[in-house]
């Protein structure tokens, strides 16, 4: 599957708002519509990764997914199967919204 078919399946999940691939060098393969900020996969990309480092030097194993929820909603950030891409999703939290079901279905890329 390729990943504007991903960000097409993840966009479909109630309560999300925004989806986008970055690579490793923070440029983004694909998104559900453009982003507002044209550093984003940079930010997002040095984000993943610092915290990946941090991870193993707690000895917590590899990082595979990360979520942050702050006053504005839920960001989901999941490293995408060989080649170290990194799914971003952007979410708000409403009645609808289920985030074990979205992070089930992330997993499987």
């Amino acid at each position: 599957m390729n990943h504007q078919e991903i960000v097409n399946q993840t966009s479909q999940f109630a309560g999300v708002t925004h989806s986008f691939v970055v690579n490793v060098q923070g440029q983004v393969s694909a998104t559900s519509a453009p982003l507002s900020d044209p550093e984003m996969g940079a930010v997002v990309s040095s984000m993943y990764s610092n915290i990946a480092v941090q991870i193993k030097r707690m000895q917590r194993g590899t990082l595979k997914r990360l979520v942050v929820e702050t006053e504005v909603g839920i960001t989901l950030l999941s490293g995408l199967a060989g080649g170290g891409d990194i799914m971003v999703i952007f979410a708000e939290v409403t009645n609808d919204f289920n985030l074990s079901k979205l992070m089930e279905a992330v997993s499987r890329y």
